[in-house]
């Protein structure tokens, strides 16, 4: 069974934001098998959310690693968070399972072949960009990140890696229309996500 390690506050804009600190080294969260949504090959998705709770769109480059454990394949994915859970788990010093790694909470794009190149990531909803930035202002480089995974954490082929997500996250409601993408050096889209939210 593969899980998402998801990177914590990777890029300086969103650690700022949700005024956190950003850390020394890559730190973790699990996301669960169950939590990962795929797309289909035209890149539609479904977000799933719950009444009466307060859940975001984080933007994410993820990344698939093959039998060697090595990245093989990667997408962009919008990491959704119920702020309502996290929030009350942050306050009781309670895990963040309920916020980060609930049914569905991964969705994700269509997969392409993995390229070590700097990607530019993006997000919008209902045709207005919330989130844009380029994989090379993560604070850990994957190569630091897959480092970390590999000296502290057991690895299995398909495990998926969240890469973390730069500023500009908010709410959505029922109905909205969530377009995430990522383009390579040469400006083209090389995975695409559209997801309706619904609850």
């Amino acid at each position: 069974m593969t899980v998402g390690w998801a990177v914590f506050r990777n890029y300086v804009g969103h650690a700022k934001e949700i005024k956190g600190d950003v850390t020394d080294y890559p730190r973790f969260f699990l996301m669960p098998s169950t939590s990962h949504v795929e797309s289909d090959i035209e890149g539609r998705n479904v977000i799933s959310l719950l009444a009466d709770e307060h859940i975001d769109y984080e933007v994410e480059m993820v990344v698939r690693l093959g039998d060697d454990l090595e990245p093989v394949e990667m997408c962009v994915g919008c990491d959704t968070t119920n702020r309502t859970r996290q929030t009350l788990a942050k306050e009781k010093g309670w895990p963040w399972l309920e916020g980060k790694g609930f049914r569905g909470s991964g969705v994700l794009g269509t997969w392409t072949a993995w390229d070590p190149e700097t990607m530019e990531i993006g997000l919008s909803k209902n045709g207005e960009i919330k989130q844009q930035a380029t994989t090379d202002l993560m604070v850990h480089s994957l190569d630091s990140i897959m480092g970390h995974l590999r000296n502290w954490y057991g690895l299995s082929p398909g495990d998926l890696v969240w890469t973390g997500t730069p500023e500009g996250v908010g709410p959505m409601s029922e109905g909205d229309i969530i377009e995430a993408w990522m383009k390579n050096s040469n400006g083209e889209v090389i995975s695409k996500l559209t997801a309706e939210c619904k609850i």
